[in-house]
């Protein structure tokens, strides 16, 4: 009698959202969906990271350039001249960010939501499917 093949691991591929946490590891939300294509999950991660960027101050609650830009407030300030918009000359940027938000291109928000390399909300993460 022979032995059944044993099947090939499969990667695959969630997304799941970070959870902030004060301790020293990662936290996430269980995942909603899984995807055999690393593609279709990053797809669907970005989907929902745009939804959470349409209704979301990225400086709410005190947050600020330095905590969420690689480059710190420099850099950021940097970013905004080179998109033609104001600096905020004090440290409330969540205040800068509901003055700006309707007078900002859809192409500004973007660059500003893609300079905020420590902002993540979804992100995809890999699994091993064995059987």
């Amino acid at each position: 009698m022979s032995k059944p093949k044993k099947r090939k691991a499969r990667k695959l591929y969630f997304v799941a959202r970070d959870l902030p946490t004060d301790l020293e590891v990662d936290s996430y939300t269980e995942p909603d969906v899984a995807f055999a294509r690393e593609s279709a999950a990053q797809a669907h991660a970005d989907a929902l990271n745009a939804e959470l960027r349409a209704l979301t101050n990225p400086f709410a609650n005190d947050a600020d350039p330095d905590e969420l830009v690689r480059g710190g407030e420099t850099a950021f300030k940097k970013l905004l001249a080179k998109l033609k918009l104001p600096a905020f000359a004090a440290s409330d940027w969540g205040a800068w960010w509901d003055a700006r938000y309707f007078d900002m291109t859809d192409a500004q928000r973007t660059a500003i939501w893609d300079a905020l390399t420590k902002f993540n909300w979804y992100t995809v993460r890999e699994t091993t499917l064995e059987g």
